[in-house]
């Protein structure tokens, strides 16, 4: 770093060291990805991310009882309608398997934000209904709401990439990347 190379008292080693991981991570992502929608996904004629997708549906019901989860159920709502959506696009259209792959990142980004947006939202509705300090408590709900609020319609964004037209990635000249 700054001529003098890596060196330890500097502490650039270290972070260079560090953020080597996100290579590793990109790669695995992808890998992750096609593996969700090649294979988990189509298991069972999709009958494992429709128990999620109930799972889901179970947990707005409880939701609907509490105002304070109002804007989080919406939310959660139209989110799960949107994964629905690209899911069963996906589950129609998996033996066009060029489309389906490039569809694969953008799906597994919207399934985890989906997911993600649920797991908070349940743990903010677990902590309501125990004897937990109302601090904590009040700050699970705050926390679902503003994932719920605030992150999870993004998954909105992502229906496009998930569903779109793959011929413009397929016909991609490769070797224009060094230009």
């Amino acid at each position: 770093h700054g001529g003098m190379g890596f060196i330890e008292e500097t502490g650039v080693a270290q972070h260079y060291r560090d953020a080597r991981i996100t290579t590793i991570y990109e790669g695995t992502n992808g890998i992750q990805a096609m593996d969700l929608v090649g294979r988990k996904l189509p298991m069972k004629g999709g009958a494992v991310v429709m128990g999620l997708f109930d799972e889901i549906e179970a947990l707005d019901v409880r939701l609907k009882k509490h105002p304070e989860f109002d804007g989080v159920a919406r939310e959660l709502r139209a989110a799960l309608a949107a994964v629905r959506t690209t899911t069963k696009w996906l589950m129609e259209n998996v033996a066009q398997q060029t489309a389906v792959l490039s569809a694969a990142t953008p799906y597994l980004r919207q399934l985890s934000v989906l997911v993600g947006g649920f797991v908070m939202a349940e743990s903010a509705d677990d902590a309501l209904h125990s004897d937990l300090p109302a601090d904590y408590v009040s700050a699970k709900v705050d926390s679902a709401r503003f994932f719920c609020e605030q992150i999870l319609p993004s998954v909105h964004g992502l229906s496009g990439a998930v569903m779109g037209d793959d011929a413009l990635l397929m016909s991609f000249d490769q070797h224009r990347l060094s230009l």
